[in-house]
Order: structure tokens, then C-alpha cells, then sequence
């Protein structure tokens, strides 16, 4: 049985991050997903990820397996959006930037793993009530998929 887990991403471990930003990245472009395309996310955003303590990595059997940011809001990312929120007055948490390594792609290890992230983020932040911002790119549907279940 392996042993899985999840911690915050530090500054070392940034050369095995960015090889599973890559892959996604290359998964994305298969699946015919157009974000990821450009140099976003890179070194860059991933080392202000892990400075602003918003960076979580999967780990299974000590080993990096995947990737992904948990912030709770308000999210200047959201500010302007194409529509109107249900909800603009709870505080919410929001997922950015998943990853999961090609080696442990499909193996929905990472499902549980951000459900009890974000459940621990809502505790750790006293939140009385909150939300879980599900959005993503209309053609990243693994991703909806996933938001789903959480």
C-alpha cells in the first residue's frame, strides 16, 4: 500500500515541480486544452506560489506526485468576471493550477487529497461558512470533472 499525503511545497522542491507543470502542460495541448500554452505557469509563478504559502504538493511514497494552489479569497483573479456570481458574500477557497505527474495520471489519487486540503484550509482560516470556487477553462474538462467530486 503506498503512502500518500499532502504538505506545502517548498523552495527545494521546485526541480520536481516544474517537470509535472510540464507534462500537464504537454497533457493539455493532447487533450486540445489551450491553456498552459504559453510560458504560464513557470519557474516564476510557481517560486511566488510557494512564497505566499499557497503551494501544495501530492506526495506518494516520498516522491512528488502532483501539484496545485489553494487560496482563500477575495481572489483578484476573479474580480471581473464574465457573468454573475451566485454567491459574492461567503468566503470561498479557490483551486489554481493542478497538476498531477503522467506517472500517477488516472489513478484519481489526487481527489481525496484536495477535498481534505481545502476542508483544512476552511478550518485552519475559522471560516463559518464558505465555498469552494469551481471554475476552469470550458475545454479543460478532466478538470470540471474533478470539481465536481470535491
Amino acid at each position: 500500500m503506498s503512502l500518500i499525503y499532502i504538505r506545502q511545497a517548498a523552495k527545494n522542491d521546485l526541480e520536481q515541480i516544474m517537470p509535472i507543470i510540464d507534462e500537464a502542460k504537454k497533457f493539455l495541448k493532447e487533450e486540445g486544452n489551450p491553456q498552459w500554452q504559453s510560458d504560464y505557469p513557470n519557474v516564476e509563478t510557481i517560486t511566488a506560489d510557494i512564497e505566499e504559502g499557497v503551494a501544495w504538493v501530492l506526495i506518494v511514497d516520498q516522491k512528488i506526485a502532483g501539484y496545485t494552489v489553494i487560496t482563500d479569497g477575495p481572489d483578484p483573479n476573479y474580480k471581473k468576471i464574465d457573468g454573475k456570481w451566485n454567491n459574492d458574500l461567503d468566503p470561498y477557497v479557490a483551486i489554481h493550477r493542478v497538476a498531477i505527474s503522467d506517472e500517477y495520471r488516472g489513478m484519481h489519487i489526487y481527489d481525496d487529497s484536495v477535498n481534505v486540503l481545502t476542508n483544512f484550509s476552511v478550518f485552519q482560516h475559522k471560516l463559518k461558512s464558505w465555498l469552494i470556487l469551481r471554475l476552469s477553462h470550458q475545454h479543460n474538462l478532466r478538470i470540471q470533472l474533478f470539481l465536481m467530486l470535491i
